[in-house]
């Protein structure tokens, strides 16, 4: 685990197109290993599993235009966000495995869709994806706490004075209760880090806008669930999906959805888990993505004469 101080100094900047990113290389050699936060999140959300996935490459993080230690780019639409992903990965090694989650998880997406040369593999951590009605374990209350915060112009007050109306720590704690099935588990090493970001953000002048308004992008992207759906019906790269049962953000029955136009791809729910099983179940989280390596590295390994190709 990293500590909390070496986190931030071992963070830099990179000049994507969008404007400076920051990010944290955790370490590790080989294939580039690309982490994608979720709404409201950072580099901090992956702190629990960084060394472990060190293991099977180099680990970079970035904060998202706007989030984290990251300024503000031209705007907070997706596309902007998708091309400062893109502009990153071209910078630090492409291909790369591709992890996002919630968000993070949708703009993912996005890039193995629109620059699939970029993507070696693809992890999604409970992606952000458009409900699915009448669903009876859609949490009612998140949902239109999430709605309040993609609304134009009231989204940017309302978190503003959520914001200036709580300490840092009680930020960070109602921020777990909210993505964690039990935010007892979270490593103490993720919890002071979060609240050493959040200190941060709270000074921020687009704090809440950089949230607000990416809400706003993503709704408006869900509006037009054909495009939607051909996006996720192009992806090539072979993809894992792992999901919460215990989600409050991004329900099961949304995610089973899209994993049902994509058979191929492998959806493992974690049961006593919620929206960032990164956090809350590291161990268990590093299990799954390590036991789906080594199953598709076992494909991918097939002798030449298996699959009818003729050796040189």
């Amino acid at each position: 685990m990293q500590a909390v101080g070496s986190l931030f100094s071992m963070g830099e900047y990179v000049k994507a197109v969008t404007g400076p990113v920051h990010m944290v290389d955790f370490g590790g050699n080989g294939e580039s290993i690309v982490l994608v936060h979720g709404l409201g999140g950072s580099t901090t959300n992956w702190i629990a599993v960084a060394d472990g996935l060190a293991r099977h490459g180099r680990v970079l993080a970035l904060d998202l235009p706007g989030f984290g230690l990251s300024p503000p780019g031209r705007d907070y639409r997706l596309e902007t966000h998708r091309e400062a992903i893109e502009n990153f990965i071209e910078l630090e090694g492409a291909p790369a495995t591709l992890i996002g989650n919630s968000t993070g998880g949708l703009l993912s997406q996005m890039v193995a869709a629109h620059r699939p040369d970029l993507v070696d593999r693809l992890v999604l951590v409970a992606p952000a994806t458009p409900p699915v009605l009448p669903d009876p374990r859609l949490d009612w209350p998140t949902a239109i706490r999430l709605a309040l915060q993609a609304t134009p112009g009231f989204g940017t007050a309302y978190g503003r004075r959520f914001i200036n109306s709580h300490s840092a720590e009680e930020l960070v704690r109602l921020s777990l209760e909210m993505i964690t099935h039990r935010k007892g588990r979270v490593p103490l090493d993720v919890i002071e880090a979060s609240i050493d970001m959040a200190r941060i953000r709270k000074d921020l002048p687009w704090s809440a806008e950089a949230t607000a308004r990416t809400a706003t992008s993503i709704a408006a992207f869900y509006a037009n669930r054909a495009n939607y759906i051909r996006m996720i019906r192009s992806i090539k790269a072979p993809t894992l999906v792992v999901q919460g049962v215990s989600d409050h953000i991004v329900s099961p029955t949304a995610v089973e959805r899209i994993c049902s136009l994509r058979p191929d791809w492998k959806l493992v729910q974690m049961s006593d888990t919620g929206h960032t099983p990164q956090m809350d179940a590291p161990l268990r989280f590093l299990a799954v993505l390590e036991h789906w390596l080594s199953e598709l590295g076992a494909r991918q390994s097939v002798p030449d004469l298996l699959v009818g190709k003729v050796p040189s």
